[in-house]
């Protein structure tokens, strides 16, 4: 199922958009005192599927999708006295505890870029190679983000890793593993049925409302959540894929679960102790 044995440092990431005010304002030539949601409305009326009582709200071309938080899982193999540990870190752009109830989109698509340029770790998502790949790219177009590390490729496939190859696990888009076709699993419904959390209080439908509300801070827990359904979803496919040995395989998911209790009890982080309470292992 996977070519390669599990990769270091292994990133997990998941991006959140709403449809871009500001762009539609330009595009459209609207007038200045057009509101966000008047802007938001332009682009769905035009945007193909648009139905005013049917879809009012149609999913909207990455060009038009203004990053508003990126959340990053990272994994890595490290030994304690001896004995194998996983170490992870739970990061996100902008960070909580959220100060503003806006975030900066060119500076949160730069940073996120950057380190991944510099750190070259393998890239895991859900439905992100035709998905959160391509926002980045189009709205770091959009935002004049220079990505030069990020964006370098091999000569040869075995001289490096590449993450715009669609043969190379650089980036490994566990979607693309479990269906090519239509009959593709939500990643919600797919880890509920794998027994883990999916999502709490929120989903993708929200999203943009929150941002309206100045809710900032919400959306960037439920973009949380997400990466970590998304590293539990994977763990399900390194172990059906014989990568990790049974005893590993169980470690693993304690320190994980340790992890988690451990950024639970910091103040800010509530949406953790509720991921962990709905999560019966």
């Amino acid at each position: 199922m996977l070519k390669s044995e599990i990769h270091e440092p292994t990133l997990f990431f998941d991006l959140e958009w709403v449809p871009d005010a500001a762009g539609a304002i330009r595009l459209f030539d609207l007038p200045p005192e057009t509101t966000e949601l008047q802007a938001m409305e332009r682009i769905w009326r035009e945007t193909k599927g648009y139905h005013e009582d049917d879809c009012p709200r149609p999913f909207v071309k990455y060009l038009f999708s203004r990053v508003v938080s990126i959340a990053f899982l990272s994994r890595r193999v490290v030994y304690r006295e001896g004995v194998r540990h996983i170490e992870f870190g739970l990061h996100s752009l902008p960070k909580l505890p959220v100060q503003e109830p806006r975030s900066d989109e060119r500076e949160i698509i730069e940073r996120f870029l950057y380190m991944v340029g510099e750190r070259s770790p393998q890239l895991v998502g859900f439905n992100s190679i035709d998905s959160d790949l391509q926002v980045l790219i189009q709205r770091g177009m959009v935002n004049d983000v220079r990505a030069k590390k990020f964006s370098e490729r091999p000569d040869k496939p075995w001289e490096g890793r590449d993450y715009f190859a669609k043969t190379s696990e650089a980036h490994l888009d566990i979607i693309k593993l479990l269906s090519p076709n239509s009959m593709k699993p939500t990643l919600n419904a797919l880890a509920r049925l794998c027994g883990f959390p999916g999502k709490l209080d929120v989903d993708g439908m929200q999203v943009v409302d929150l941002w309206l509300d100045g809710k900032l801070k919400e959306i960037v827990e439920y973009n949380q959540i997400d990466t970590l359904n998304t590293y539990l979803v994977w763990l399900r496919v390194i172990n059906f894929s014989g990568k990790l040995s049974e005893e590993d395989y169980a470690m693993e998911q304690d320190d994980f679960r340790e992890f988690l209790e451990n950024e639970a009890a910091k103040e800010q982080n509530g949406h953790l102790q509720r991921f962990l309470d709905k999560w019966d292992i």
